[in-house]
Formats: C-alpha cells, sequence, structure tokens
C-alpha cells in the first residue's frame, strides 16, 4: 500500500480561514493605529493654535475685551477656526481666556481647547502696569 504525503484539502482550507482572520486584524490594529496618529497631529495642531492665540494676547500692550471673539487661519496646509472668550475672574486685574480651535469643514467639532489666564502686562522698562483704561503715568 503506498502511502501519501501532504496535507489534504480540509486541512489546507483550515489553515488558510486562520490566516486570513489572522491578517485582517493585523490590518484591523494598523489602520486604527493610521487614525490615532491622525488624531494626535490635529489635536497637536490645534493646541499650538490655541497657545499661539493666547500668547498674542498676553502680548498686546492692553485691556483685554471682555466678550468673546473669533477668527481663522490656514496652518498645516490646513484651514482652522479658534474661538476665544474673555471673562473677569473676580480677581483685579486677572482675566480667564477660553480658546477653542476647530476645522474649518466641522465647525462645531472642537478638536483642542485651553485655559489662559491673562494679568498685568509688564513693559519694556521692566515696571507693571495696572490694568485700567487710561494710560499709566510715567515714574518721575
Amino acid at each position: 500500500m503506498i502511502r501519501q504525503r501532504g496535507f489534504t484539502l480540509l486541512e489546507v482550507m483550515v489553515a488558510m480561514a486562520i490566516t486570513a482572520l489572522g491578517l485582517s486584524a493585523t490590518y484591523y490594529a494598523v489602520m486604527q493605529s493610521v487614525g490615532v496618529v491622525d488624531r494626535l497631529q490635529q489635536k497637536t495642531y490645534a493646541h499650538w493654535i490655541a497657545l499661539n492665540q493666547l500668547t498674542e494676547m498676553r502680548l498686546q500692550q492692553q485691556v483685554p475685551e471682555i466678550g468673546e471673539s473669533d477668527g481663522d487661519l490656514e496652518y498645516a496646509d490646513q484651514r482652522w477656526i479658534w474661538r476665544s472668550k474673555v471673562s473677569e475672574t473676580g480677581v483685579d486685574n486677572l482675566y480667564r481666556v477660553d480658546i477653542e480651535v476647530s476645522k474649518e469643514n466641522s465647525p462645531d467639532d472642537v478638536v483642542s481647547d485651553i485655559v489662559g489666564f491673562i494679568g498685568p502686562p509688564i513693559v519694556g522698562s521692566g515696571r507693571i502696569l495696572p490694568w485700567s483704561a487710561e494710560p499709566a503715568e510715567e515714574a518721575q
């Protein structure tokens, strides 16, 4: 009697099914990682935009206006929208700033938001000016 060597059709089919499941799970994991990397990149860009807006507000040598403002810009070859809200904190000369950043094509989906505080500005001479609507008096 001649004994044949090799795999049966059933064994080959089972091996192919196991391989297909493994490859599909690997594909799913890779695609999920790509999505996570893209989302993290978007959040990083939006966070930088929010920090830049807060820094620009801090660098102005004037009292921030209480209320809301917004704007748009191009950053990293994408269009972004930012919204800021300045409010009082209950502490003299200290204002709270909330900034939200979203993509232009989905303005209701906030990608990143930050909260910052703005205090008295420091002028070139190193003196601290009080927040007021009046210009500071020069020290004699």
